[in-house]
């Protein structure tokens, strides 16, 4: 049965008075339903797509394809910038190379050069004095004698200057320590490049003393039947003091202190049923002797040698040259005889630094007139120069020895290379090297000079 309900409610809607202010709307017609279109011929039919799949955005794809077109566009880029770099490192590489090419050649050429001329620069006035001497003193200028001592600088400029009255006046250096004694006097003079540290002053006379890189002075004075031996500070306060009887311990012919100041070693020579032998004490005035008898660490005997020259390389290790050997001991506690090397020859001369001793000989080979054998701080042998020349003084100074007279300068490598040798040109009284081999101070009888090889 048909209901007639919607009928009539339409009916009524139609029917309805307009509302006042309000427009009328016109009904729609129906709209038609609408078949799909046939696809055109050619056209593939579009896909309907699963819902239940994502959609392909367009836009996604495009941002895709730039990103990748952005990424490679990126990576060129860097590709350029790392070949750049590579490029540049090499170019810095070769750089480097030469400049150390050029760098190893300079050294080389002039740890090789050798040196025929010389040249002067004129420098300061200086005023020597007649029959004083003249050393150095760390690259510092002292003259001393009788009466006074003064010390300059390699400008010439007056450090200091010191009067005395000595009759034997004898210097001795270590590092940048100089002190004279009055030998047969009774007063001892320690200076620095700063001036006077102290004096000492003795109440017998002085026999021989020996000096430390830290200031203070041994001191030998002689009895008839005794040696008494006496330990200063640089300020002439006294440390300590032995007393050696003669009958006992023989007559006393070298001393030396460690740099630090605390060991001593006392070369002693005595004859024993017409044998001549020699006694080496080493003491200590450190901890490991402070519980020893007259703080003796222990001693060395040997039968028919005489060992005129002792020395301490560094505050370990001793060295003592007889007429037939070279000794090195180590000093700890416990004293140990580390190397012996044995010398057959007459020995001229001993020299040395911090870092060498230096044994002269004559030359028998006769390449040369002399010979000087050099020994490292373990007792080995590094070498053998050769030269011909009557020197007045010997030096060795850093990696070269410095040979000269009043006229004539020689100047070796430690390995025993040539690097000049030949005349100076004026009358000189002292040479002082400097840092560089080929420049160094001369001292004339009136001026203090700048002498470069060339």
């Amino acid at each position: 049965m048909e209901s007639k309900e919607p009928k009539e409610a339409m009916e009524s809607v139609e029917s309805r008075e307009p509302v006042e202010g309000v427009e009328s709307v016109e009904p729609m017609d129906p709209v038609e339903p609408v078949e799909p279109a046939a696809p055109a011929e050619g056209v593939d039919p579009v896909e309907l797509v699963d819902p239940a799949l994502p959609l392909d955005d367009p836009d996604e794809e495009e941002a895709a394809g730039n990103e990748e077109n952005g990424n490679g566009a990126v990576d060129e880029v860097r590709e350029r910038l790392r070949a750049y770099r590579k490029k540049k490192g090499n170019r810095i590489m070769v750089g480097a190379a030469a400049a150390l090419l050029l760098l190893v050649g300079f050294v080389l050429y002039q740890n090789f050069r050798h040196y025929s001329g010389v040249s002067l620069s004129p420098g300061a006035r200086f005023l020597s004095e007649e029959g004083a001497e003249i050393i150095n003193m760390n690259g510092y200028i002292v003259q001393y004698s009788r009466s006074s001592a003064g010390c300059w600088n390699t400008r010439g400029e007056q450090q200091w200057i010191e009067t005395y009255d000595m009759q034997q006046p004898r210097a001795a250096v270590e590092g940048e320590v100089l002190a004279i004694a009055d030998i047969e006097g009774y007063t001892v003079l320690v200076f620095d490049k700063e001036g006077l540290r102290g004096t000492i002053s003795t109440e017998r006379p002085i026999h021989s003393f020996c000096l430390s890189e830290c200031g203070e002075v041994a001191v030998i004075m002689n009895e008839t039947n005794a040696t008494w031996i006496r330990l200063f500070s640089s300020t002439g306060r006294e440390i300590a003091y032995l007393v050696r009887h003669m009958s006992i311990h023989g007559y006393p012919i070298a001393m030396a202190i460690s740099p630090g100041g605390e060991r001593l070693t006392i070369s002693s020579l005595e004859i024993v049923d017409g044998v001549i032998k020699t006694d080496m004490a080493f003491h200590s005035f450190g901890e490991e002797g402070a519980d020893k008898e007259n703080n003796l660490l222990g001693e060395s005997e040997f039968s028919g040698e005489v060992f005129p020259f002792t020395h301490f390389m560094d505050d370990d290790t001793f060295v003592a040259v007889s007429d037939s050997r070279l000794a090195y001991y180590n000093i700890g506690k416990e004293l140990k005889n580390t190397v012996s090397n044995m010398i057959s020859e007459e020995i001229r001369g001993i020299y040395y630094n911090s870092q060498y001793m230096g044994l002269l000989f004559t030359d028998t080979s006769g390449d040369h007139q002399y010979r000087l054998d050099l020994y490292d701080r373990n007792g080995d042998k590094k070498s053998s120069v050769g030269f011909t020349m009557d020197f007045t003084t010997l030096q060795i100074v850093g990696g070269c020895i410095y040979l000269n007279n009043d006229q004539e300068l020689q100047i070796y490598t430690i390995r025993g290379r040539e690097i000049f040798n030949g005349s100076i040109g004026t009358t000189v009284r002292a040479v002082i090297p400097s840092a560089q081999a080929r420049r160094m101070t001369i001292v004339t009888e009136s001026e203090i000079e700048t002498l470069r090889l060339k």
